[in-house]
């Protein structure tokens, strides 16, 4: 198991109704890619954080995925999987998205009082 988390930070505000969906979509998002189950993966969202990319403070996102086993030759992928959800759903271009890909050491990643 991958035991995903994304976490998504934007300076775009959000709308209360909008972010329950938003979250969901992004859980089957990465669940899909990583072909695992969706009752591992965690997701969060930071809109409306004061942000500031290629001098502007236009419409940006800065997103982490942090996995266990991240399968690295596949970051294109996810990184254009990704890129296209935040454009489609926060109407933020792709080159305003940066993407960090984490791939986390089991003896590091805690869960239900013990570590993997």
């Amino acid at each position: 198991m991958h035991n995903p988390y994304l976490q998504i930070q934007t300076n775009v505000d959000v709308a209360p109704e909008q972010e329950a969906s938003l979250l969901a979509n992004a859980s089957q998002i990465v669940a899909k890619a990583l072909g695992k189950s969706e009752n591992y993966v965690m997701v969060a969202l930071q809109a409306n954080t004061p942000m500031l990319f290629a001098g502007t403070d236009q419409a940006t996102a800065f997103l982490v995925l942090k996995s266990l086993r991240l399968p690295t030759a596949r970051t294109p992928d996810f990184s254009q999987k990704l890129c296209s959800f935040i454009e489609d759903s926060l109407n933020i271009p792709k080159n305003r998205v940066y993407i960090e890909f984490v791939n986390a050491d089991a003896s590091l990643w805690g869960w239900d009082g013990r570590t993997f």
